[in-house]
């Protein structure tokens, strides 16, 4: 009784101090809750709830009647970009599919940065790969084409790795909603933010463990702990949770939390990447939108939540289908579905996308992508705004040129014992482009980003070899130089030769060790020989050349040595790619563009790229460029292509460098050109050509994508003219040549004077000789005169010189 007293007395005396004390604290709670009310609703009310990844997108795809499309890479095409395949008549967007010869599909609705993609179902008629016509599918009425929305190709992430695609609540079908309240909270559409019971039988749990580790959590308390909270498992993280699951449930409707619950709930791993949200992890694990879920898949996906990387569809599909057949119980006992229903869904097997999606399509595009970006955009907007970045990639040509890199080094590893066998793996480049506009369509800039970063599409810096050869033979026909301006005829001396740089003598020699007399400058070409090319550099001067290359876009340094004309020198794939697509768009040379356009999440356009083109070559000299090249696939060094099966009238180019360490071929039309490189980082022997190494690559990938683009042949301009000659001579064909063809010139270059060789007469012309200038060995003809001699212009025919011509003819066949 008397320390009861004591007490009473000490609250007595003490009442004043322990009311205020009282008073303190329920301010401190008051003010604390009001402070989290601040926190709590100011995030959820921000329009911009959660930092979300810039996206980088591919540019769309044009189905139009004459283009062919292989189901093979047309429809891993659609699943990536998110269609379905129905097996009936197409009833809603993002659902194809393929019935007698062609495609249903109903298009996606897409905002592009200049026009807007309607949702609208089209049939696709083909001709085994080629499109025939395209045709709505409600009234049949026919159209000119109709584009595939871009495919994502990566996201741009802040450290958290995070992936979300943000949806609304009506986005989501109820049975989806249903299915993840069914599993993880079935009193949610009734409780204020937190479950008694639950709470009180984790409490009762942890306390006898002593660990804080249980949850008992509802869907509005783990929405609590991802949206404002740390993971750390402690009874005053769990307070918090508890008071801001409280004022969430006050503030907002059940529809708000659920969907913000939708959109920010953990759903495994894409690579380093993580899936957050549902509309994200439809696309990853069943390649179509939230909106077109099925019953199983719903439940597939509500399965998942608990133990996400354990119940991983993809990794671990038979755990995944016990999970969804839990689910599926689940739904059945709380009344979402009925019994038929329940017994269908479990009876189906557990359905997954035919094409995973990769946390990042076309690495090595992409790095040239975000090197781009990055010189305009700062990093915490590129990470944390969510901007949409449109580029130029070609997915189904991305796709196509990785499968033909990865297994043509395949093919030359394993016929090749010496290549496998090498302590550095055989590399290799393969780079499209659009020749008219400069776009970057495909590029794969090593066999395996994983294990290397280095893009050596666009770091690598490796000798041309004959790649260059062109671009000496541009400037020795530049009609600019007049009477010693070269043509397709020009004939050349394909002999040893020696030429002085600086205090050294330089013997070049072809790549076939070998001498081959007399050659047109188009034979030459075609065969790749190494000594008329520098012939023609030595003619038209090294200086000159070396400016020609410069102008057309080899931006390397290039040194005025003899060896420049066989491509001695270094420069990156993408630059002699970009020098080429001149000659394909005949003199015109595109800036290259791998950036279209970029927006806001909004749509508000913040930039775009614009084709900047500018002449810089004669376009009759680069057509007959172009006609020389065609050759190369024809009787060169590339008719590998033609024996497997290229038969498009391209022209192209082969290159092999000084030992074999690098090969090369390019080839291309008006539309489309491809690079392949083939080496070794380490820069030791390859000793393989580039008709070898590269031709068959270059071949399995164009095989498959040259459908994709029209088949247009060069134009040719109106000052390129034709004419008769005699091969041997270079000269008009006369009736008495015993072989003649067809020749293109430059107009004013074409030869104006008769075969000297069979000048009338049927027998060589007494003032033919074999001389040829000592420093270049271009052969002499009409346009050069040998010095001390009399014009080689053909004089008028005598009767008397045909009869001297006959009587010689007749002496040397029978004798005197």
């Amino acid at each position: 009784m008397a320390k009861r007293s004591r007490f009473k007395d000490f609250l007595w005396r003490h009442s004043a101090g322990i009311a205020f004390i009282v008073m303190v604290l329920f301010v401190a709670f008051i003010g604390y809750v009001g402070y989290t009310y601040v926190v709590v609703t100011r995030k959820f009310d921000s329009a911009r709830r959660w930092d979300l990844p810039s996206r980088v997108y591919s540019d769309a795809t044009p189905i139009v009647p004459g283009m062919s499309y292989p189901r093979a890479l047309l429809e891993p095409k659609l699943n990536h970009v998110g269609y379905h395949e129905a097996r009936a008549k197409v009833a809603n967007p993002g659902e194809y599919r393929f019935i007698n010869g062609s495609l249903e599909i109903y298009l996606q609705n897409f905002e592009y940065p200049d026009v807007e993609f309607r949702a609208m179902p089209v049939i696709v008629d083909f001709d085994g790969n080629t499109v025939r016509a395209v045709r709505r599918l409600d009234d049949n009425v026919a159209m000119r084409g109709v584009r595939i929305e871009p495919e994502l190709i990566t996201s741009i992430y802040n450290n958290e790795m995070e992936d979300r695609l943000p949806v609304t609540l009506s986005a989501v079908p109820k049975l989806v909603t249903n299915a993840v309240i069914a599993t993880e909270d079935k009193s949610f559409w009734s409780h204020e933010g937190i479950s008694i019971r639950g709470t009180l039988g984790a409490l009762k749990t942890d306390i006898k463990t002593g660990v804080w580790n249980h949850g008992g959590s509802t869907l509005t308390q783990q929405l609590v702990k991802n949206l404002y909270l740390n993971p750390e498992r402690k009874l005053s993280r769990k307070i918090n949770e508890a008071l801001m699951s409280l004022l969430l449930e006050a503030r907002y409707s059940k529809e708000d939390i659920l969907e913000a619950y939708v959109n920010e709930i953990y759903l495994g791993q894409n690579g380093a990447v993580q899936i957050v949200g549902v509309e994200q992890a439809s696309q990853v694990y069943f390649g179509k939108h939230v909106t077109y879920l099925t019953l199983p898949e719903a439940a597939t996906l509500a399965g998942i939540i608990r133990s996400p990387n354990i119940n991983s569809p993809l990794k671990y599909p038979d755990r995944a289908k016990g999970r969804r057949d839990t689910v599926l119980g689940l739904m059945r006992e709380q009344g979402m579905i009925a019994e038929a229903e329940y017994e269908q869904a479990v009876a189906s097997p557990l359905t997954i996308t035919r094409f995973p999606k990769t946390s990042r399509s076309a690495p090595f595009f992409v790095d040239l992508v975000l090197k781009q970006l990055r010189e305009t955009y700062p990093e915490t907007q590129l990470k944390t705004e969510g901007l949409r970045i449109f580029t130029t990639l070609d997915t189904i040509m991305q796709r196509s040129a990785e499968a033909a890199l990865d297994s043509g080094i395949d093919s030359l590893n394993k016929r090749y014992s010496y290549l496998r066998k090498s302590q550095t793996p055989l590399e290799g480049v393969i780079l499209t482009i659009q020749p008219g506009t400069g776009y970057v369509k495909a590029l794969v800039g090593g066999r395996n980003y994983s294990k290397t970063q280095f893009n050596r599409a666009i770091q690598a810096r490796r000798q041309p070899g004959s790649l260059f050869k062109p671009f000496v033979y541009v400037t020795a026909m530049d009609p600019a130089r007049g009477q010693q301006a070269f043509t397709a005829a020009t004939v050349l001396d394909d002999s040893p030769i020696s030429v002085q740089s600086g205090n050294a003598v330089w013997q070049p020699q072809n790549y076939d060790l070998r001498f081959h007399g007399r050659v047109s400058v188009r034979e030459a070409l075609a065969h790749s020989y190494n000594i008329p090319a520098v012939r023609a550099a030595m003619s038209a001067g090294v200086p000159n050349v070396i400016k020609t290359a410069s102008n057309i876009g080899v931006e390397s340094r290039l040194q005025p040595y003899p060896s420049v004309s066989l491509g001695s020198f270094e420069v990156t794939p993408l630059e002699i790619a970009y020098a080429y697509s001149v000659f394909a768009n005949e003199g015109v040379k595109a800036e290259p563009i791998s950036i279209l356009a970029v927006s806001t999440r909004e749509g508000k356009l913040l930039e775009s790229r614009e084709v900047k083109m500018k002449r810089v070559a004669p376009a009759s000299v680069c057509y007959v460029i172009d006609d020389m090249l065609k050759d190369v696939f024809t009787y060169g060094t590339a008719t590998k292509a033609r024996q497997l099966g290229f038969d498009r009238d391209f022209a192209g180019k082969t290159g092999t460098t000084s030992n074999y360490r690098d090969a090369w071929f390019i080839g291309y039309s008006p539309r489309i050109l491809s690079l392949v490189w083939i080496g070794f980082d380490d820069g030791h022997s390859v000793r393989l050509a580039g008709g070898d190494a590269c031709v068959p690559i270059w071949t399995a990938h164009m095989n498959r994508v040259a459908g994709l683009v029209p088949d247009v042949d060069f134009k040719r301009p109106d000052d390129v003219v034709e004419r008769q000659i005699d091969p041997a001579s270079g000269m008009l064909a006369t009736p008495f040549c015993p072989e003649t063809k067809s020749e293109i010139f430059v107009a004013g270059t074409e030869p104006a004077s008769v075969c000297p060789l069979h000048a009338g007469s049927g027998e060589p012309s007494p003032f033919w000789r074999d001389d040829e200038h000592p420093e270049t060995g271009i052969i002499a003809d009409q346009r050069t005169p040998i010095p001390g001699e009399p014009s080689q212009q053909p004089q008028p025919a005598k009767p008397r010189d045909r009869d001297t011509g006959l009587k010689k003819l007749l002496r040397r066949i029978f004798g005197n």
